[in-house]
């Protein structure tokens, strides 16, 4: 017990956003579901939606969780919906899945492998193409979806499309006496191959529930349940996110299965509605896959600021106090963004510093305001920067305060000329703002610089416009401009 509780102390060294607890809950509360169902003679399989935001953590999460639970003994099949949504059927990429997880066991008892073997064989039978057409037209019926919003779907011809183009051809050459006769055949022929499908998907469930049970009590050292970990599915094409979620819930549901999947549930529903047209109730639709939705706490805007510095390179930058998480969040906090807003402020820091070609490191008071009036207003300008500044940013302690506005006002004034910033510096001006001027440029002035220059810090403005270019796609960017 003692290792493995140290190995899970190593999985989650890392957890910046305090994410272990909420996984020891689910994992206690998940596998207690899952006996007590089994204990009443009900189906034990669970499946679990994770919520949170963008930035929230949810594909770090699930990525520990699933090692965690390898550690106490499951086995754990990752599926990144997202990666796999080019495909034409996602029963492929979860069976895929399952598969990989299985693969290091079938090696070691030679149960696993003949259940596994059995399980292969047996969905192979499933005729995917019916299942995605035929079956899925009188299915679906159920949830007032028009024929063509199911059709489209596929990228081949259905069987039901083909039955119908195959009615109308006819109907032109026999005419309206042999329609009647024509459409009994093809309902006749739907149902048969409906009735097929029913039959190869309650048997692929058994065969399923069979190898998974085949874990408990042999020689692969595993247990109960197999835990499914469905990350990315809120980024998918809505057809193919509604198409997996079904997949999920009449195939791969069986006892010993525990499905969680990690989404940002309001934009996953808003996909599947702006899917299937005005009015389509994506919430309620969501809510038939799964048992019970997980909310995570929301986070400080400190944490989130500590685990998007983590990527930044701070060598490269001069900061306030030499604390560049600190600096950060008091400026989100001045100029009140959300946290949407200061992921994306924040990506554009950490590109424009990875930018930055020069051994003397970019400033950080000049940098920020910059990135940070860009998202405003689309426009990369200094001094639109310095009207957008709000007055109350202060740094510094009661002895030591510095105003960024100030700061930062005095410096674009005289920037463009090294010699401008020698004058002030040679003042009898004393402060935190002389200070700062004196800690960004002092090291660009020396007998062998022409002070008619300017500083190397000017291009920041035209760093931060490239940054904007690569991070915003093409057809929604704004409007870039920079500073003369």
């Amino acid at each position: 017990m003692m290792v493995e509780a140290d190995t899970i102390d190593k999985i989650w060294e890392a957890d910046r956003l305090e994410r272990r607890q909420d996984a020891d809950f689910l994992y206690n509360f998940i596998t207690g579901e899952i006996s007590k169902r089994r204990n009443r003679g009900k189906r034990s399989s669970y499946s679990l939606n994770v919520d949170a935001s963008w930035g929230g953590g949810k594909s770090f999460f699930l990525a520990r969780f699933g090692k965690q639970a390898e550690t106490r003994g499951h086995v754990v099949a990752y599926v990144n919906a997202w990666q796999d949504d080019h495909t034409g059927d996602p029963y492929i990429a979860i069976m895929a899945a399952i598969d990989r997880a299985f693969a290091p066991y079938v090696k070691k008892d030679t149960a696993v492998e003949k259940a596994m073997r059995v399980l292969k064989s047996d969905g192979g039978r499933i005729a995917l193409n019916v299942a995605s057409g035929a079956v899925r037209s009188l299915a679906k019926k159920h949830l007032d979806l028009s024929a063509g919003d199911i059709l489209r779907e596929d990228d081949n011809s259905s069987f039901a499309e083909e039955v119908a183009d195959a009615v109308i051809e006819k109907s032109i050459e026999t005419g309206s006496a042999e329609i009647d006769k024509l459409f009994n055949r093809a309902l006749d022929a739907m149902i048969k191959q409906f009735q097929q499908a029913d039959k190869a998907i309650h048997s692929f469930r058994e065969k399923l529930a069979a190898a998974v049970k085949t874990l408990d009590g042999t020689q692969a050292g595993r247990k109960a349940p197999l835990f499914i970990l469905v990350d990315e599915l809120d980024r998918c094409r809505p057809s193919y996110a509604v198409h997996l979620l079904e997949r999920i819930k009449h195939l791969f549901e069986v006892d010993g299965v525990a499905f969680i999947f990690a989404t940002n549930s309001q934009q996953l529903q808003h996909s599947i509605a702006g899917a299937y047209g005005q009015g389509f109730d994506g919430f309620t639709y969501l809510k038939r896959f799964f048992d019970r939705t997980y909310v995570f706490s929301e986070i400080s805007l400190k944490r989130r600021v500590e685990e998007l510095c983590s990527v930044i390179d701070t060598e490269k930058a001069n900061v306030p106090y030499d604390d560049m998480v600190e600096f950060i969040s008091s400026g989100l906090s001045a100029y009140h963004l959300n946290l949407r807003a200061s992921e994306q402020i924040l990506e554009m820091i950490e590109v424009t510093i990875s930018a930055w070609p020069h051994e003397s490191p970019i400033d950080m008071i000049l940098l920020f305001p910059l990135c940070a009036s860009f998202y405003q207003s689309g426009i990369v300008d200094w001094q639109s920067a310095r009207e957008n500044m709000p007055n109350s940013w202060h740094l510094g302690d009661v002895k030591w305060t510095l105003n960024v506005k100030d700061a930062f006002s005095l410096a674009i004034a005289r920037f463009m000329s090294l010699e401008k910033i020698q004058q002030y510096l040679n003042t009898n001006e004393q402060g935190p703002i002389k200070d700062y001027l004196g800690r960004t440029f002092g090291h660009e002035i020396s007998p062998r610089q022409k002070l008619s220059e300017p500083s190397i810090q000017i291009e920041i403005s035209q760093l931060v416009a490239n940054a904007g270019r690569l991070l915003q796609p093409v057809e929604t960017a704004k409007s870039y401009e920079r500073d003369i």
